[in-house]
């Protein structure tokens, strides 16, 4: 930091400045007084956190599988210097087998540039907001400091919001009727950013430039509140990394989330035919019992992946979704606001890391005898695609990605295309097109494959094989990830490289709605918006090679238009009727 603070054309010296942060940060919001902490970024900048700050309720006991409830006023000072307790959970891409969290756990954490909440006067405000949802399949994953903290994205004037949610039954359970009908932890993100826009302007936010963002299931859930009624004027931009609203996972069919519900009950010995009485039990059972079901769901590895996903509601005035989110994205009936989205270069290596690492290749070679069982419900086309066509959409998947040849060290790449195309890149392939075609904000995709020292096939089953540019390995130049998982790995000068790279194009998208607004500076190329069905996109293959391009994987893109793999559903399906028993 300079040794000077230059206010109003005038400077402070240093020992001032000194003194006041010395004192504690504090700010006044709705509900109260939080006093919070100093951090330093990357490169030294003292910034200032406020962490655990409850947003909502505890979502406990009676207010179970219900939606968020506004948080009151508290008397006194606050103290936000400490993460809060995660949302309860278990990670199964790492197959771990521990339980971590709780069930009070509705908590936020604000950074920001701002010096306000020191006292020092006349200071800019009005610093664009970016509000960060987590991956993790809506199952595992938190907004804690850990993983997602400023240090990368607090060197440019930006205040930080990251979010815990419900996961898992807790937080998408939903008996697909009024007594529980669903998306709880959507509905978590919702009030998040509600909060946001009634508070940020007390830690020298602008309520008028939010922008969502979030990587896999929080990509997703970025582009789900572009679409939601819920979350309509209150974001300004978005970005889905890896994840948008017509990927396969991202929503539970009709009839499916009912059946998922009465069979977490039977698992726990909860009646089942009424849904009354099913909630009321489910609501007296341990939490922890709960997410210990999750094994119970699985078939193959950890597949089916999401047993508890976001559903479309009954209409009523609370609903999250109330209609087919393809239909929505089609017909344009979302948020008209600038969208960045992409996706990296070998996405599939969260699966297939595990496959060839786990069990002395096991998997694999289950696989590989069992393609035409298993295929349909490993890469998510089992609900969406007719049944009569799963078979031979089996069949044309394997021919077109291996022909004749077996699943084994030598296929290993095609299987990850295989993974990466079906989980990811088929559907914002899809989704881009669908905004370019009914949308008049510009959208920014890109195609991230920059390999740095480490990668997350590491800690998704193979610490030692090489899977390219595996999902999630961007998140290691917007946040300081690899201090927790990659301790042994220190960053290369081109991954600082590409942090100063990546950090800049988000922070301007926030700003502004456009990664680019100048060549001048960090960023070697002008990032154009997609303008034709060519889809022209930004691929980043390494900090001196970084290029506009067209037609991303047409091969691949056109051969998934080409099959039947997602039911026709978007005209003739409405919300489901009101009922209240199975």
């Amino acid at each position: 930091m300079s040794t000077r603070l230059i206010i109003f054309g005038l400077s402070m010296p240093f020992w001032l400045y000194n003194s006041l942060i010395i004192a504690s940060p504090v700010v006044k919001i709705q509900n109260g007084t939080l006093e919070g902490s100093i951090l330093k970024t990357r490169r030294g900048r003292d910034i200032i956190s406020f962490r655990g700050i409850p947003y909502a309720l505890p979502p406990v006991g009676e207010l179970r599988f219900e939606p968020p409830q506004p948080m009151g006023a508290w008397s006194g000072v606050r103290l936000a210097k400490e993460d809060a307790e995660i949302c309860i959970q278990r990670n199964i891409y790492t197959h771990d087998d521990n339980i971590a969290g709780a069930e009070d756990c509705l908590y936020l954490n604000v950074y920001t540039p701002s010096m306000a909440a020191l006292g020092v006067k006349n200071i800019q405000t009005n610093y664009p907001v970016m509000i960060w949802f987590h991956g993790g399949g809506w199952v595992t994953g938190a907004g804690h400091s850990d993983f997602y903290n400023p240090k990368f994205l607090l060197d440019h004037d930006v205040i930080l919001v990251t979010v815990n949610f419900r996961l898992g039954a807790l937080g998408f359970l939903s008996t697909e009727d009024m007594i529980s009908p669903g998306n709880q932890g959507m509905k978590d993100q919702a009030q998040s950013i509600r909060w946001v826009n009634e508070n940020i302007r007390a830690f020298g936010g602008d309520p008028n430039r939010v922008t969502v963002f979030g990587e896999s299931a929080g990509g997703a859930s970025v582009h789900y509140h572009m679409i939601s009624p819920l979350s309509r004027g209150l974001i300004h931009r978005g970005i889905s990394q890896s994840g948008t609203a017509l990927c396969p996972w991202v929503l539970t069919r009709p009839g499916l989330a009912q059946k998922q519900a009465k069979r977490l009950g039977e698992f726990l010995n909860c009646p089942t035919t009424n849904s009354a009485e099913l909630v009321r039990c489910l609501r007296k059972q341990n939490a922890a019992d709960i997410v210990a079901t999750d094994r119970r769901f699985q078939v193959f590895d950890y597949d089916p992946m999401i047993p508890f996903r976001p559903v479309i509601e009954p209409n009523h005035p609370g609903a999250f979704l109330n209609k087919e989110p393809a239909e929505s994205i089609k017909t344009g009936d979302m948020a008209d606001i600038p969208w960045m989205t992409g996706f990296n270069s070998q996405e599939g290596a969260i699966k297939v890391a595990g496959l060839y690492g786990l069990k002395n290749g096991e998997y694999i070679k289950l696989l590989n005898d069992r393609f035409m069982e298993l295929a349909p419900m490993t890469l998510m086309f089992d609900n969406t695609c007719p049944k009569q066509s799963l078979q031979d959409v089996s069949k044309k998947i394997r021919n077109f990605y291996v022909g004749d040849r077996s699943f084994d060290e030598s296929t290993k790449f095609e299987l990850i295309d295989m993974y990466s195309d079906a989980w990811f890149n088929a559907g914002a392939d899809m989704a881009v097109k669908d905004h370019l075609n009914v949308l008049s904000s510009p959208v920014f995709y890109y195609y991230f494959a920059y390999k740095g020292r480490a990668s997350f096939s590491r800690i998704f089953g193979d610490a030692k094989g090489d899977y390219g540019v595996s999902h999630a390995d961007e998140l290691q130049y917007l946040f300081p990830v690899g201090e927790q998982l990659f301790k042994d790995i220190a960053l290369s000068r081109e991954d600082n490289q590409i942090i100063d790279i990546i950090t800049e194009l988000w922070f301007n998208f926030a700003k502004t709605g456009n990664p680019t607004p100048s060549t001048e500076g960090k960023l070697p190329i002008k990032w154009k918006p997609v303008r034709t069905e060519a889809l022209e996109y930004l691929h980043i293959a390494k900090p001196n090679d970084i290029r506009m391009s067209k037609y991303l994987l047409k091969d691949r893109m056109d051969f998934w238009e080409s099959i039947p793999h997602r039911a026709e559903v978007i005209t003739s399906r409405s919300s489901p009727s009101i009922r209240d028993e199975f």
